[in-house]
Order: structure tokens, then C-alpha cells, then sequence
């Protein structure tokens, strides 16, 4: 008889036993469902007191600054990964990565406006970890002003005959209430020279810029320093550029063939063109011999030269020129490598 109450007793424990184990598992079910739900709350959110910023009037020479500030309003933790310009005149930096609950931090944006002048505008992306607005985009604008400006800002005196002159004028406007000086301009290039054109507006200067007597035939390039009482813009600088031809001009200035199949005929053209309608060629050489060529006039100041590698040529590099002879006595000789590669 004890032997049944023991076991009858030791059947109601694990009874007991098993209903609080299963009441208490349910009732964690129960708070982990809830701590769940709260997780998915525990998201970050960055909110930006403004996004965009206009800087007003700049001028050049001038870095400005603003900083946007900004605030965690979520519950999780903020990651801001990166902030990117929109260009290399732009740059940003922000305070803080890392930020809880209700902190604020700030992006930094920088601007330089290096040769911009007028309206501009550029853009910062902000990226974090914020799932609605992972990407944000911030925006700086304002109007570049020159404190001196100059009238082309790049003088191009395009082709030129030797022995002959270009003249060019340049215009050079300062801000009248600012009252700057400018105290010379000048450049490097030994072929030119300036001169000044005297005017009653003392805000505005005029300038001739004379490129005279290149002793060679080719394309040229230099700089005019235009230089000032300006504090932002102590100096401009004026890129200049152009070609001095002689009697004659030609394109290209090398033949390339490439490579050749030798089983294959290859054309190349030279187009020469008779600046000095009073000039002839006189005789035409190609080397190597397995180059042919063939003059035709496309109009009375211009021919077309027709270089051609014969097939059946021999096998290996092309190395020679085109030379052309003439009655000029500025370009009486005129030399135009030749190269290319034949393959069998």
C-alpha cells in the first residue's frame, strides 16, 4: 500500500512539475514576443535642421564655410558611414559618426570657388544608417564675384604667317567702390608685348597683347600675369595660345600605318595646304622604296598626297619619312616620319 502512494505521489510532482515549467516558458514567449516589437522601434533617424544654404555673394580667392547641424530624433544609434561632394571644389567632414538617442552633430562643408564666377550651386550626400533616409542630400549655393575680371579670359591668336604680327585686346574691370589698382601687366614670353590704352573710367583698363617676330614654325602657348591691389586677387593670369605657320601647312604631322598585313595594300593621306599661293613643290622622296605615292590637287591652294604600302612588301618595322622639297624660303624642306609594323 505505501508503495502505491509513493508512486501515486511521485506522479502529482511531475504533474506540478511540468504545469509551472510550461506556464513560465509561455509567459517568457510572451515578454520575447513583446522585446521584439520593441526592436523594431530601436531605429535611428537624423534630421537636419536645414539642407540647404545659401553663401550670398563670394568672392573669388574666398573659402567659405557653413556647418549643417544635425540630430539623432530615433531611438537606436545613428551611423553617418561617409559624406561625399559633389566635386573636389567641395569638401565635408562631419563631427561625430556615432551618435545616440537625441545627440547632434554637424557636417562641415567647405567651399572654394577656384575659377567658378557667376550663380553655383553643389551638393553633399550624407549617408547612414537611417532606414528611411539612408542617402540625404545637402545643398550650398551662392554667386562667385570677380573683384577683378578680366575680357577674354583666354586670348587665342590662331594662325599666324611667319615673319607677319597678331594683336589682341584685352579688357581688364575691377569693382569701381573698391578702388583697386592695377599695378602692371606682363608676360614671360619674349615675343610679346603690351601696351596700354589710356581711358578716363578708372575701373576699367584696356590692353593691346602683340605676339611679333617667332623665329620658328609650330604651335605656341604662354601666360599674360595681370597683377592688382586686389587682396583676393593679388594676380589673373591670361592663358594665351596660337600656331605660327610658314608657307606651307600639313596634316598629319607623322604617318602611322599601324600593322600591315603584307598580302594587302594600305593608304594613308597628307593634305598639304599652300598658305603662300606663290610656292610649288619641287620634288617629293619616301623611304623605304616599298612605299609608294600619289599626288592629286583637291583645290589650287591644296593637295592630297596618297601614301600607300604595296602588298607583298617585306616583313617588319616601317621606319622613314615623307619628304616634300619646295621654292620656299621659310620651309623648303618639309620631313614627316613614317612608321608602321609588316606582318606576314
Amino acid at each position: 500500500m505505501m508503495k502505491i502512494i509513493t508512486v501515486y505521489l511521485f506522479i502529482l510532482q511531475a504533474v506540478i512539475i511540468s504545469y509551472l515549467y510550461t506556464d513560465a516558458f509561455a509567459s517568457d514567449s510572451i515578454q520575447g514576443g513583446d522585446s521584439g516589437a520593441e526592436t523594431t522601434t530601436d531605429k535611428p533617424k537624423i534630421v537636419f535642421e536645414e539642407q540647404i544654404y545659401n553663401f550670398g555673394k563670394i568672392f573669388i580667392g574666398e573659402i567659405v564655410e557653413y556647418g549643417f547641424k544635425f540630430k539623432n530624433e530615433g531611438q537606436g544609434e545613428l551611423i553617418v558611414s561617409n559624406v561625399k561632394s559633389s566635386c573636389g571644389c567641395t569638401a565635408a567632414l562631419v563631427s561625430k559618426s556615432h551618435l545616440r538617442k537625441g545627440e547632434t552633430g554637424e557636417v562641415k562643408v567647405k567651399f572654394n570657388p577656384g575659377r567658378y564666377v557667376g550663380k553655383v550651386s553643389k551638393t553633399v550626400m550624407v549617408n547612414s544608417n537611417d532606414p528611411k533616409d539612408s542617402s540625404l542630400k545637402l545643398t550650398i549655393a551662392g554667386e562667385v564675384i570677380e573683384e577683378v575680371s578680366v575680357n577674354p579670359k583666354r586670348i587665342n591668336f590662331g594662325i599666324i604667317r611667319k615673319g607677319d604680327s597678331c594683336t589682341r585686346n584685352i579688357e581688364v574691370k575691377t569693382i569701381p567702390e573698391l578702388k583697386i589698382e592695377v599695378k602692371k601687366v606682363e608676360s614671360p614670353n619674349p615675343y610679346v608685348s603690351i601696351k596700354e590704352e589710356k581711358g578716363d573710367d578708372h575701373s576699367t583698363h584696356r590692353f593691346q597683347i602683340t605676339i611679333d617676330k617667332y623665329d620658328y614654325v609650330g604651335k605656341f602657348n604662354g601666360i599674360i600675369f595681370v597683377y592688382t591691389s586686389s587682396g583676393k586677387q593679388e594676380r589673373v593670369d591670361v592663358p594665351f595660345s596660337g600656331e605660327i605657320v610658314g608657307d606651307i601647312t600639313f596634316y598629319p604631322e607623322m604617318v602611322s600605318f599601324g600593322k600591315v598585313t603584307k598580302d594587302r595594300n594600305t593608304d594613308r593621306t597628307v593634305i598639304i595646304n599652300f598658305v603662300n599661293k606663290a610656292v610649288k613643290i619641287e620634288k617629293i622622296e619616301v623611304d623605304p622604296k616599298v612605299i609608294n605615292y600619289t599626288v592629286t590637287e583637291i583645290t589650287p591652294t591644296s593637295k592630297k598626297i596618297q601614301v600607300t604600302v604595296e602588298k607583298n612588301s617585306f616583313i617588319g618595322e616601317i621606319a622613314g619619312s615623307l619628304t616634300i622639297y619646295t621654292n620656299s624660303a621659310i620651309q623648303p624642306v618639309i620631313h614627316i616620319p613614317l612608321n608602321g609594323e609588316i606582318k606576314g
